[in-house]
């Protein structure tokens, strides 16, 4: 009797843990709705889901005012940790480009999943460790 409970009690914790992960479509539906639900937000140009190499890269293209860039690069890594942490798709890698409402070339910035978790989710890091440990910025 108690191994039949316990049984179930194992299958219940399993369905319910993977019902709060969710796949590419899903995603990226919450993604666009996460956007669209602060009014400071950046503009979201689009995404992109991909393979390369080993990694798995969760990459979003954004639009921002020269001025907003530090608000900007926090909201969209802050919301790529957020998704990767609840999605089923094993994501290791991520990449944020950051477009200007000028002619201004974008700013590409890179992270490891796992770093920017113990920022963005565990809180393990402050801003500072994140960007010494974890950020990297391109300008081209």
């Amino acid at each position: 009797m108690i191994r039949v409970i316990l049984i179930q009690l194992s299958i219940l914790q399993t369905l319910v843990a993977l019902e709060n992960t969710y796949g590419e479509k899903q995603v990226t539906k919450i993604l666009d709705e996460y956007f669209l639900s602060f009014k400071s937000s950046p503009s979201l140009l689009g995404h992109k889901f991909y393979k390369n190499s080993n990694e798995m890269v969760f990459q979003l293209e954004i639009e921002t005012d020269s001025a907003k860039v530090n608000n900007a690069l926090l909201f969209g890594f802050d919301t790529i940790s957020k998704l990767s942490n609840i999605s089923k798709i094993n994501f290791t890698h991520s990449i944020l480009v950051i477009h200007f409402e000028r002619d201004i070339l974008p700013i590409v910035a890179e992270t490891n999943i796992e770093c920017s978790r113990k920022f963005f989710i565990e809180r393990s890091y402050d801003e500072n460790k994140w960007r010494k440990n974890c950020l990297t910025i391109k300008n081209y």
